[in-house]
């Protein structure tokens, strides 16, 4: 317990610490095609040792305008949607935003220029400048060069910018169309397999082609490119290892991003513990971590995630069912609750849902339990019509995302198991298709 309360005082600390640099920016204007609220989502390198923040989430109305309001302490990488915008402390962004097609937004206030240039920056997930299957040529060769001409006209594009954007921002920028070029490179075996239906034996074939005529280039641009302010843009985070293995064998690798590589790492391990012990023995490794930034950002974040954990009493959320009446989940104690969380707008949620009405009706006739799907869709009607067609109302709720910030809600279809005294048994519970469910729900219920 003693452990417990030097956390949570740690993290009031560290919040209290961030808060006294920090400035407030503002974005408003119209977003378009967004089925649900949307996360102003940080895409620096904090973006993989924090949590995401229920401060930077925004709900357009009727008419598709949004406007929201939060600090940041330097400047930074930002998502909305599919489009990357640039955010410097003090801005007043506006913004119409499509997220069904990134180039047609439009920017103006603040970073005007960034911005504008920002909606044409590739997809890392989709190849960078292969942008999927579209860059795949007739050979690898081919393909080469026409990653090459892509990114020079890219150059030329940020060239045409230099002297009206700043030059941290230029030097970011000329760091990432090199990082979209090595991301090009690895992803090129892959893409070009699939495009002209490679059989699994000749891949390897084509991986070696690719790697004898790309290695050199790597090699090239990964000079002086080692550098900690670059791992703001995510880009250069998913091929820096590449970087890495591309330095002479007497190289050093900056301290800082030694300490990034542990943070991450950290965070990584902790979203998968259910207890606040074993959280709280990753203090070990965060020692070793020397970066104040880094440090503080995932001591922070191992302290959310003990507010609430294995054990602890439940949080009590407010449910409102299809009837719009408002049940606590408090109601459902004395029996084992399955919680489902999930979205209308969410895929595998709806993978998930079929399997899951399969459980209410094994369990129908058990008292001692029982499975409720909660909802976090803005848009009630959304979430109602979707239930009506699907023919299935018993136990479905809907609840407002911003009050469940208690139990870490990052992404759905999330499953939470609650105890028949009202406890936590597990924060991240077996899905309803998982073999280990049955089995664990039988040893609940028996207690």
């Amino acid at each position: 317990m003693k452990n417990i309360i030097i956390f949570f005082f740690l993290f009031v600390f560290i919040k209290f610490n961030y808060a006294k640099a920090e400035i407030t920016i503002r974005i408003s204007g119209k977003a378009f095609n967004f089925n649900n609220s949307v996360e102003v989502e940080d895409m620096t390198e904090f973006k993989d040792i924090s949590l995401s923040s229920s401060e930077r989430i925004f709900v357009p109305d009727s008419n598709q305008n949004f406007s929201i309001q939060f600090k940041i302490g330097i400047p930074g990488y930002y998502r909305i949607g599919r489009n990357i915008i640039y955010i410097s402390p003090g801005d007043d962004i506006k913004a119409s935003i499509d997220w069904k097609n990134p180039t047609k937004a439009i920017f103006s206030g603040s970073r005007q220029i960034e911005n504008t240039y920002l909606k044409l920056t590739p997809f890392p997930k989709a190849g960078s400048f292969l942008d999927g299957e579209t860059g795949i040529q007739s050979s690898i060769a081919k393909t080469i060069d026409y990653i090459l001409i892509k990114s020079k006209e890219r150059s030329r594009q940020l060239d045409s910018i230099q002297r009206i954007v700043s030059p941290e921002f230029y030097q970011l920028e000329s760091i990432r169309i090199k990082a979209d070029i090595i991301n090009s490179f690895m992803s090129l075996p892959t893409y070009y397999s699939w495009v002209h239906k490679i059989s699994k034996d000749s891949a390897l074939i084509i991986q070696q082609q690719s790697d004898s005529l790309t290695r050199p280039i790597i090699a090239k641009l990964s000079k002086g490119l080692v550098d900690p302010i670059n791992l703001k843009l995510v880009v250069y985070r998913d091929i820096l290892k590449t970087i890495l293995q591309n330095q002479p064998s007497t190289f050093s690798i900056p301290q800082k991003i030694n300490d990034w590589f542990k943070a991450s790492a950290i965070k990584q391990k902790a979203i998968t513990l259910d207890n606040k012990n074993d959280l709280i023995a990753l203090n070990k490794g965060i020692d070793s971590i020397n970066s104040g930034v880094y440090k503080n950002a995932i001591l922070s974040t191992i302290a959310q995630l003990t507010q609430l954990n294995q054990g602890d009493p439940a949080i009590d959320i407010l449910l409102i069912n299809t009837d719009n009446q408002t049940i606590p989940l408090s109601n459902f104690k004395n029996k084992v609750i399955y919680l489902e969380f999930w979205a209308t707008w969410c895929g595998p949620c709806l993978t998930d849902k079929p399997k899951m009405e399969l459980l209410k009706q094994l369990f129908k006739n058990d008292d001692s339990i029982v499975f409720l799907s909660v909802s976090i869709d803005d848009n009630l009607d959304a979430w109602k019509k979707y239930l009506i067609k699907q023919g299935v109302s018993k136990d479905e709720f809907i609840v407002d995302r911003n009050k469940l910030s208690n139990y870490n809600l990052l992404s759905v279809p999330r499953m939470i198991l609650i105890n028949k005294d009202f406890t936590i048994e597990q924060l991240y519970a077996p899905g309803p298709g998982d073999k280990q469910l049955i089995p664990l729900l039988t040893k609940m219920k028996s207690k």
